[in-house]
């Protein structure tokens, strides 16, 4: 099976690349913009210009071989209805958004952590809609570009005050972190090593779909 990647920048299209063939999977590469700023931009583009876009990409992908849409970003399908996309095309895409619908059992209230505040809504509207989860949202820009520029994730979680932030979510009953972005990954083992928090990664439930 061959599946293209569909992503923000090159940095996430990478990772999204590189969780497929470490579970022996061919992948095309497919970024969509050159930077974290370029890529928030883009989700305020018109539709119609931004869904044109994908549809040229997936026609490029399709003559590569591509069987499969992966889209390892939780921005670009905020901005974009790949649902109906999928259908119109007639190939599989599949997405972060379906995982919000199945958070864990037991799951009571979460922090969202996104790139931005058009994906924390989004997000945060897919959990309110399928279920009575409490919801805390917020979108960090910053926390996306210090990954970008490879930072040591003990370095990026203490100059954006990242344990005070988990801290505060623990004081006031939150359970679960959302990591509602595809770069955040990145810090997730830091993030484990000192919250109480269950980190909630919408990878996980992408691999199964796929």
């Amino acid at each position: 099976m061959k599946v293209a990647v569909f992503a923000g920048t090159k940095k996430d299209t990478e990772m999204g690349v590189n969780i497929l063939k470490n579970i022996g999977i061919e992948a095309l590469s497919f970024p969509f913009s050159k930077n974290p700023k370029e890529q928030t931009a883009m989700q305020y583009y018109s539709k119609e210009e931004l869904e044109d876009l994908f549809i040229e990409k997936v026609e490029e992908a399709k003559e590569m071989g591509g069987e499969k849409i992966f889209v390892y970003c939780n921005s670009l399908n905020s901005a974009v209805d790949c649902e109906k996309l999928s259908r119109l095309l007639n190939i599989k895409i599949i997405t972060p958004l379906e995982a919000y619908k199945n958070l864990p059992i037991g799951t009571k209230k979460v922090l969202i952590l996104a790139a931005n505040a058009l994906s924390a809504y989004r997000v945060d509207k897919i959990i309110r809609e399928s279920s009575e989860i409490e919801t805390i949202s917020m979108g960090m820009l910053e926390l996306v570009e210090a990954i970008e520029k490879g930072l040591a994730p003990e370095k990026i979680i203490k100059d954006l005050k990242l344990k005070d932030l988990l801290s505060y979510g623990e004081s006031i009953k939150v359970d679960s972190l959302i990591l509602a972005c595809t770069h955040f990954p990145y810090i997730r083992e830091e993030l484990e090593s000192f919250s109480k928090l269950k980190i909630i990664d919408p990878k996980d439930y992408m691999i199964k779909s796929l």
